[in-house]
């Protein structure tokens, strides 16, 4: 096995933000393993085929203590931050809430959401699309199910969006920590006032929820509610960003699912493979591995870019290219194996809504492109951070 290439890459610089998929066609095709000394040094795995060998081997490779690089300093979350056997049994207590049941449930709530908001601006004829859409939606819908007022979106969306857009080291991202400190502590009385007066609501089922006599901890329950919030706010409202942002650059492609609706499904999907809204988890090593002929020692940690395998050519035809009617679409952006996203289905579904009824309602939207607030780095989160547009104004429904 050959000795460990080392490349120059941090994801968490700027220089990297401006143009992180030159950087992944670059490391495909000349070090698809490889090994940086950012951020204390980890491997960074580019290719279809090995981002997957590793994250479907939690033996391997662990996601205890964080899934994250640099260290976001944010813990419990649960399941993501967990190995089997937990993962299975803390997804069978999740599962109700992404069942296809529950997602027809959810629709409706999704698109008055979704038209309440439109409504708050379509008069004037110019919105900022981030944090007047793709931002409360998604968030009021989690908080809505998991037990929160979803008028308290911002509450809880604020810090989360902090914390993705803020650079290691960053006063951002003290600022986002000490606010999500300030979140726990309002999960936690919001959990010991569910103990008291249960409701119907994911908080009260999962401090109820008992599996073969044995209940959770006050620490899991906690886990379990705050990866409901981290899962459910900030990465939808990234991939909703960067759909907007792509269909006001290519009018002809928005004018077509104007014309066919039936193809905003399949472009959902299309446009969480060209963009992933996050683009690479961790996992430490438990044992000496291999990869792609490089020794991996245990206790090193490797770096999954989902982002950079969702555009390999190895896999996807034209990767670079958005088809909306692209069969198969086998992308990485829910992930795979044991910790494959379990609200998959409600994201499609949320960004579906949304451009159903932005493009209904707002067919001529307009970006103001030189205003656009693009990532700054790619520590958590890929979307954009501003999205100011006008449109034609309309009426309120």
């Amino acid at each position: 096995m050959s000795n460990r290439p080392i490349i120059d890459f941090d994801h968490n610089s700027p220089a990297f933000a401006a143009d992180p998929w030159s950087v992944y066609a670059y490391l495909r095709e000349q070090y698809p393993v490889a090994y940086t000394e950012a951020h204390g040094g980890f491997w960074v795995i580019s290719s279809y085929a090995d981002v997957v060998r590793v994250a479907r081997d939690d033996q391997t490779f662990s996601s205890v203590p964080t899934t994250v690089i640099p260290d976001s300093g944010v813990y419990n979350l649960i399941p993501l931050q967990s190995d089997p056997p937990d993962v299975q049994r803390y997804r069978m207590a999740l599962l109700p809430y992404f069942s296809a049941a529950a997602l027809q449930g959810y629709e409706p709530q999704v698109r008055q959401f979704t038209r309440e908001c439109i409504n708050e601006f379509i008069e004037r004829g110019s919105a900022e699309l981030v944090t007047e859409l793709a931002n409360p939606v998604p968030s009021m819908t989690a908080l809505k199910f998991i037990g929160f007022d979803p008028q308290d979106w911002h509450d809880f969306a604020g810090p989360l969006h902090q914390l993705s857009f803020s650079p290691d080291g960053s006063e951002g991202r003290q600022r986002a920590l000490e606010d999500i400190a300030a979140m726990d502590g309002r999960i936690t009385a919001t959990i010991e006032e569910r103990r008291r007066q249960p409701r119907d609501d994911a908080i009260s089922d999962l401090i109820a929820y008992e599996k073969d006599g044995v209940r959770f901890t006050a620490d899991e329950v906690h886990g379990l509610v705050k990866m409901l919030i981290f899962g459910g706010l900030d990465t939808t409202m990234a991939a909703a960003s960067n759909a907007l942002l792509f269909l006001s650059e290519h009018p002809e492609r928005r004018q077509e699912l104007i014309e066919r609706p039936g193809r905003i499904a399949g472009a959902v999907d299309e446009f969480l493979r060209f963009e992933a809204p996050v683009h690479a988890f961790a996992r430490i090593v438990t044992t000496d591995t291999e990869i792609g002929g490089h020794r991996i020692r245990a206790g090193e940690r490797v770096y999954m870019l989902w982002a950079s395998a969702n555009r390999d050519p190895q896999q996807f035809e034209h990767p670079d290219e958005v088809d909306f009617e692209r069969r198969p679409n086998r992308h990485l952006t829910f992930g795979t194996g044991a910790h494959r996203c379990l609200g998959a289905q409600l994201a499609r579904l949320e960004l579906r809504v949304m451009l159903e009824e932005i493009l209904r309602r707002l067919p001529d939207f307009r970006i103001d492109l030189e205003n656009v607030r693009q990532p700054g780095s790619v520590t958590i989160i890929w979307g954009r951070m501003a999205l100011p547009a006008t449109f034609t104004p309309g009426k309120k429904e």
